[in-house]
């Protein structure tokens, strides 16, 4: 069975909203914001399922989002039972609580950022694929070296066969290839 953060996040939400009825007002309204947020955030991996474990890394927000609604649980959760004043004042648990779920919409909005409702258009799937081809990089350019290291003996003959020398051209044009992609595909031109 494969781990479905979307139906973790609203797992989590669905928590949240049980621990409201146990709170005071101000902790109910910020455990309600929370769960709003993760909820908002199981939408966007239902708009695009190619988050999922992104080895390009675009899930990150998403995966930020999450932990923040863990910490401010767990801070609301302290602040209400006002445990322990003396070593930690509890507005101060609040305080820090509300300044974390301030942070949610701006997360939320790079997440939406990050999403491409257009995954499975060839537009949209080749700029995800270009993504992930760039993660990939540096495994590709240690392969390519690998495969030159490999060839090393046969190639050092005075007379190679053909395989050696074809396969030595071919971890040349996986470098060539490669660094023309990371030339092209620099932060700053990455598509959304």
């Amino acid at each position: 069975m494969n781990w479905d953060p979307r139906a973790e996040l609203l797992k989590k939400a669905d928590a949240l909203d049980h621990m409201q009825r146990e709170l005071p007002e101000r902790g109910a309204s910020l455990l309600a914001t929370v769960a709003s947020h993760l909820r908002a955030a199981a939408d966007i991996y239902a708009t695009d399922p190619t988050l999922i474990n992104c080895p390009a890394g675009r899930e990150r927000d998403l995966n930020l989002l999450a932990e923040l609604a863990r910490q401010i649980a767990a801070l609301v959760r302290t602040a209400a039972t006002g445990r322990s004043p003396e070593r930690w004042p509890i507005e101060n648990r609040w305080a820090e609580a509300e300044a974390a779920a301030a942070r949610l919409p701006v997360i939320l909005e790079r997440a939406r950022a990050a999403a491409r409702p257009d995954h499975a258009t060839p537009e949209g799937s080749h700029a995800i694929s270009l993504l992930r081809l760039n993660a990939a990089t540096g495994r590709i350019h240690r392969l390519a070296d690998d495969l030159r290291a490999a060839l090393g003996a046969a190639l050092a003959l005075p007379h190679p066969t053909p395989e050696a020398i074809e396969l030595a051209e071919l971890a040349d044009r996986i470098t060539t290839h490669i660094t023309a992609l990371q030339d092209r595909c620099t932060q700053s031109e990455a598509p959304a």
